[in-house]
């Protein structure tokens, strides 16, 4: 079984970049941004570790707790503690990119695995509206047992999947900031466990 990764808002505050720090850092094009551009495109080479996340409650939006994990566009924030207990299952899906916050250091992770590189986009169950917004998004699960964590340009790469043994280990290792979804392609969809 596959999930889509979301931010518990419930309890959890919402991660923020220094914006002119990432244009410092990566010029103010939106194709090179790594705060607005969820394109799957590695940044090893241009990083900063002195980059900057932030948390906040959105102006009351949101809970104020830190999270260990946060996801923004399809991309996680990790916390040290998180880091050292989900790099092994992560380090082949992606790249981790160290970042400052007010409680330490974490890691951006970054995904640079896509379904359609593997062949896993079970195109004939996606499903768009006439807007052009994403209802479902399947898979095909045979040809993603190499992987963790994953990507999809079905939608704009806007989510990142994950399999079970990530969500275990998230659940497990009481890791908060997450919950999980079976509703591919619907954020909305109810959760399928309780806040993390």
């Amino acid at each position: 079984m596959y999930y889509s990764i979301h931010n518990d808002r419930t309890h959890f505050a919402a991660l923020g970049f220094d914006w002119k720090q990432i244009v410092a850092v990566f010029g103010d094009s939106m194709d090179t941004r790594f705060d607005v551009n969820q394109a799957p495109r590695s940044y090893a080479g241009s990083w900063n570790p002195e980059i900057t996340v932030t948390f906040s409650n959105a102006g009351g939006l949101t809970g104020s707790a830190i999270p260990d994990i946060a996801e923004h566009q399809g991309r996680l924030f990790i916390s040290a503690k998180a880091y050292d207990l989900l790099y092994p299952l992560l380090k082949n899906d992606g790249e981790f990119l160290p970042v400052t916050c007010a409680d330490g250091n974490g890691y951006m992770f970054n995904p640079l695995r896509l379904a359609e590189e593997l062949g896993a986009l079970n195109e004939a169950h996606c499903v768009k509206n006439e807007w052009d917004e994403v209802e479902h998004i399947a898979f095909h699960e045979d040809k993603l047992t190499s992987v963790t964590a994953f990507r999809t340009e079905f939608d704009d790469y806007l989510s990142l999947f994950c399999n079970e043994k990530l969500k275990q280990a998230i659940e497990q290792h009481q890791l908060t900031g997450v919950t999980f979804n079976t509703n591919l392609g619907n954020p909305g969809g109810l959760a399928t466990n309780g806040p993390h």
